[in-house]
């Protein structure tokens, strides 16, 4: 056990241009690097800024090292834009301070607000479907375009009564918002243990169960096993466009020729390829949306 005397934080300030979103967040990710907020400049809306927390227990000196040349190498893919990081101890005690004061209620769509969870629901958003939210846990907390994409695409599918499948879910904020807009049953996997974990405590936050949402460590093969005999009425990834690529011929371990997806993570000049590719797969195209450079995609079975 970690003596929480000497317990602390590295905090790691990633400033950037947008283009680099992508392949920064992916990055960080496989490196298990979730805690992590983005922020817009003022002066300048294409230049961002990622604060990262690592706990000192588990970053080494080579291993924050060794996290900077990766930056770096991935900085000069994109030569030209101004890239800079920035380190910074955090006491374990400022922790949950210097997290919260990033987080507020977030209206999304109209019907959605997601709340943090330490956070009392202000009257003017009372007749909105709440999803209570711890958000230093995992990716996916409503912040991002690709998350609003989902949220939004789920607000208008016909939920009710319905089996979802949730891949790569992250804090698990799609299952739930599922589920509060009329879903029966949500089944979600996630590689990451520390997704699944925060899934689990996301759902409890949100008075769900673990028949309404079943959440395992794994990938497809793993959700064919937790849904049994059943199959999936709407199949949900949020990812990155070659994850989905990967995963999409074993779609058909899940769905059924009724099935739908909802899929996001993509940037928008990515949409004509992997809709291309799900094509030759039997899906076909019913709608694209679109938030900034980001794009979902909606596509069911086609007529045989």
């Amino acid at each position: 056990m970690v003596d929480s005397s000497i317990f602390f934080w590295w905090k790691i300030e990633i400033t950037f241009f947008h283009e680099l979103e992508e392949s920064l967040i992916s990055q960080l990710n496989g490196l298990g690097i979730n805690n992590y907020a983005i922020e817009l400049s003022i002066k300048n809306s294409f230049r961002q800024t990622l604060s990262a927390w690592l706990p000192s227990d588990e970053w080494s000196k080579n291993d924050r090292d060794g996290l900077q040349i990766d930056l770096h190498c991935l900085s000069k893919s994109y030569p030209g834009e101004q890239f800079s990081i920035k380190w910074e101890k955090v006491s374990n005690k400022d922790w949950s301070s210097i997290w919260k004061k990033y987080w507020a209620p977030n209206p999304i769509g109209e019907k959605i607000l997601i709340l943090p969870s330490w956070l009392d629901l202000p009257a003017q958003y009372s007749n909105r479907t709440v999803l209570k939210l711890d958000p230093g846990s995992a990716f996916g907390t409503g912040s991002h375009q690709t998350t609003r994409l989902c949220l939004e695409a789920l607000e208008s599918f016909p939920l009710k009564g319905i089996r979802v499948a949730d891949i790569g879910c992250g804090s698990g904020i799609l299952g739930i918002a599922a589920l509060r807009l009329g879903a029966k049953e949500v089944n979600a996997v996630d590689i990451d243990l520390s997704a699944v974990k925060a899934t689990s405590e996301n759902a409890l936050l949100n008075d769900l169960n673990q028949t309404q949402l079943a959440v395992s460590l794994g990938s497809l093969d793993v959700l064919k096993m937790q849904l049994k005999n059943n199959k999936a009425d709407l199949i949900i990834c949020n990812t990155l466009a070659h994850v989905i690529k990967d995963l999409a011929p074993k779609f058909d371990l899940i769905g059924s020729d009724k099935s739908h997806l909802l899929l996001s993570g993509l940037l928008v000049h990515q949409v004509a390829d992997l809709t291309s590719f799900l094509s030759i797969l039997g899906w076909g195209l019913l709608a694209s949306y679109r938030c900034d450079e980001w794009s979902l995609i909606h596509l069911c079975r086609k007529a045989s």
